[in-house]
């Protein structure tokens, strides 16, 4: 997955869906409070205006009756005389200064227990008639919250025949009976008006126009912020569709399995779960797309992913890592780590052996490498703790690396990685890291071996050998860094060090007139893919200008199945210079006598593996005894490595081998302890 990729779908990510979901409900609660609010607003404008109304005409009683007062008449007759002016319906009641009832009209009087004060333009103040039921139930103010099926119901009653809309209109449907407080100027006497509020067709008209035109009104940005919400979260799905997909098999790629899986392994209720991180690999991919072509390559792959699809279970995941690779998040059920990593393996020897009949017309196999991950169990023992810090990426090349490590056998299709697995891995790693600055720091160290005559004992050779004396691990044997060196191309350089201290060893005791003995160094096959290696050698040596005859080049066995022409031209151009050149390890692959009858080499260097074990029937000692006869008779010197045994040296002086090379005479050493064994053997 590309940083770049990664990093635009995260943006995304943090572009949530959820704040548009809450502005849309937001607006639409603010909507209605607005509509509930502006229709409140008109309803208490029009029970305002009536109220008004009402509030005029009971102080045009209380004008009058201040006028007959100061006319000169009492308040009682002043009263009697305005009773006749008062309409049907217009009552009147008068409590004095310690609230007495003093004059009333009408057989209805205020209920002082339900008096309301509000302010419409000014301040009123209004009691419940007590003949009012549905006042004394439910208060004054509740005009406004009545029913809404009384409402409406006798708002659109049918009307009587030859009714016109006017008088439709007009018609009262809601009647409420109050008492409004009007002001006298002798402040000894309350005077409280009886009124009717009438509530008709067209004030519920009107409020129900002016609603719906309020409704109409918002609902269009409502309706737009609606679709532009749908349009995002619509949007959204896509884009996270499309950074999801799999451009090859259609499928789930793996920035959706990376994502998935974290979420998958770090949620609460997996902690007790074990779970699997596989690496499932198609072997021979390019050859398959070569032989067959590049889409039946790619069906291949979507017949995998649809075959994984049907296969993976409630929070199992699977997803195309790249190539013909793909990653699986599986759980593993068992009481322990041994029940679970053997129900792992029989589940995918049993998956993998499906996958071979994806195309049973042809030979398909399948290699898994596997990385456990345990139940979790917090440091602290919490039960409300969960797995962090999960890095899918990491534990899919632990699984990886298992995958390689796993032989093409057909018991060897499994591989679970451990932490011996680690191990090699984080020393390769550190070999690689530091093998360059080891290089310049001269770390590498050549230590000789010498080669013995089996006949008098007398040394006649030495191989040199290299340690790496590292500041940090000390002595570092070659088995440890050398297969390292040949896989990545670093021996080449390693070959130039030792040829150039060998040559400069050789100059050095030269000028100090030492004793001195061939010594022959190990050229790795991969040095003989190089054009012009002779001339190149040839340089190095001649750069400490020791002679050409005391060096000889090692090539091993293995070497002589590349380019056998390369490789014939090179051994002429050597030798052509003066090196010897001999055949490291005869015997200890497939030997081929062709490149014994082909190769014009000097010296044939038995393998130490034809020495070791036990040789009851001899059949060992005729291998060896032929092959010496061989390389004399082809004029070749032979030496046998390994040798540990007297009677392997009584053995191999009686065939006529040249030199021997093993424990039994020397092991390998520093230069300084050679030049002193030197001296006094050769």
């Amino acid at each position: 997955m590309s940083s770049v990729k990664e990093k635009t779908f995260r943006k995304l990510k943090r572009k949530r869906i959820w704040p548009s979901i809450v502005v849309f409900v937001v607006f639409v609660v603010s909507c209605i409070l607005a509509v509930t609010v502006f229709l409140q607003f008109i309803a208490l404008y029009i029970m305002g205006t009536k109220v008004v109304h009402h509030y005029e005409e009971t102080q045009r009683v209380s004008d009058a009756l201040d006028q007959l007062m100061a006319g000169g008449r009492t308040f009682s007759e002043a009263m009697n005389e305005m009773q006749q002016y008062i309409t049907d319906g217009r009552d009147l009641y008068v409590l004095d200064q310690d609230q007495n009832m003093v004059f009333r009209t009408g057989d209805s009087e205020p209920d002082f227990e339900m008096m309301l004060e509000f302010q419409v333009g000014r301040e009123f103040v209004a009691v419940a008639d007590n003949k009012s039921s549905f006042t004394r139930e439910q208060g004054l103010g509740t005009v406004l919250n009545m029913p809404v099926d009384d409402v409406f119901g006798r708002v659109f009653e049918p009307g009587e025949d030859g009714e016109t809309l006017a008088q439709w209109l007009d018609e009262t449907i809601i009647c409420q009976a109050y008492w409004l407080q009007a002001s006298l100027k002798d402040e000894a006497y309350d005077l409280y008006v009886k009124c009717d509020i009438q509530f008709k067709r067209q004030d519920i008209v009107y409020v129900c126009f002016f609603g719906v035109i309020a409704l109409v009104f918002l609902l269009i940005p409502v309706i737009l912020l609606f679709i532009n919400t749908i349009r995002s979260i619509v949007t959204q799905q896509k884009m996270t569709q499309l950074f999801y997909l799999d451009a090859v098999t259609g499928g789930r790629n793996w920035l959706y399995f990376q994502t998935g899986a974290e979420r998958v392994l770090t949620r609460l209720y997996s902690k007790k779960k074990a779970y699997a991180v596989v690496n499932l690999h198609l072997e021979r991919y390019q050859n398959y797309c070569a032989c067959y072509g590049v889409r039946a390559g790619e069906e291949l792959l979507e017949a995998m992913d649809g075959f994984l699809r049907v296969r993976v279970v409630k929070d199992e995941l699977y997803a195309r890592h790249e190539g013909a690779d793909f990653g699986m998040l599986l759980r593993c059920e068992g009481e322990n780590e041994e029940e679970r990593q053997e129900n792992c393996r029989k589940r995918m020897r049993s998956l993998l052996a499906e996958l071979t009949g994806l195309k049973p017309e042809k030979k398909i196999h399948f290699h898994a490498g596997i990385t456990m991950i345990p139940p979790y169990v917090a440091e602290d023992d919490k039960w409300y703790r969960a797995r962090k810090n999960v890095d899918i990426n990491q534990l899919y090349t632990y699984a990886n690396a298992a995958r390689i490590a796993t032989g093409y056998g057909e018991e060897q299709r499994v591989t679970f990685f451990d932490h011996e697995m680690l191990g090699r891995q984080l020393w390769e790693r550190w070999v690689e890291d530091t093998m360059e600055a080891a290089l310049r720091n001269e770390e590498f160290q050549v230590y000789l071996q010498p080669k013995y005559s089996p006949v008098n004992a007398k040394m006649v050779g030495a191989e040199a050998l290299v340690r790496w004396v590292s500041p940090k691990e000390g002595l570092i044997a070659p088995c440890r860094f050398i297969p390292i060196f040949e896989e990545t191309g670093f021996i080449t350089r390693l070959d130039d060090y030792m040829i150039s201290h060998v040559a400069k060893l050789q100059a050095e005791w030269t000028i100090q007139g030492k004793k001195m003995v061939p010594v022959s160094i190990n050229v790795s096959r991969a040095h003989f893919a190089q054009e012009g290696l002779a001339e190149h050698i040839c340089q190095l040596v001649d750069a400490y200008g020791p002679k050409h005859e005391l060096i000889e080049l090692e090539v091993t066995e293995s070497a002589f199945f590349d380019d056998k022409d390369i490789l014939v031209e090179t051994v002429r151009q050597l030798r052509a210079y003066g090196f010897h050149v001999s055949m490291d390890d005869f015997g200890a692959g497939y030997s081929s006598l062709n490149s014994l009858k082909d190769i014009p080499i000097d010296v044939l260097k038995l393998d130490g593996e034809f020495f070791r074990g036990d040789d009851d029937d001899g059949r060992g000692q005729i291998v060896v005894k032929e092959a010496i006869q061989l390389a004399r008779n082809l004029n070749m010197r032979v030496v046998a490595e390994g040798i540990e045994k007297k009677e392997q040296v009584d053995f191999l002086a009686g065939q006529g081998c040249d030199m021997i090379q093993g424990f039994y005479f020397a092991k390998p050493m520093p230069v300084a302890e050679f030049e002193e064994k030197v001296e006094k053997d050769a």
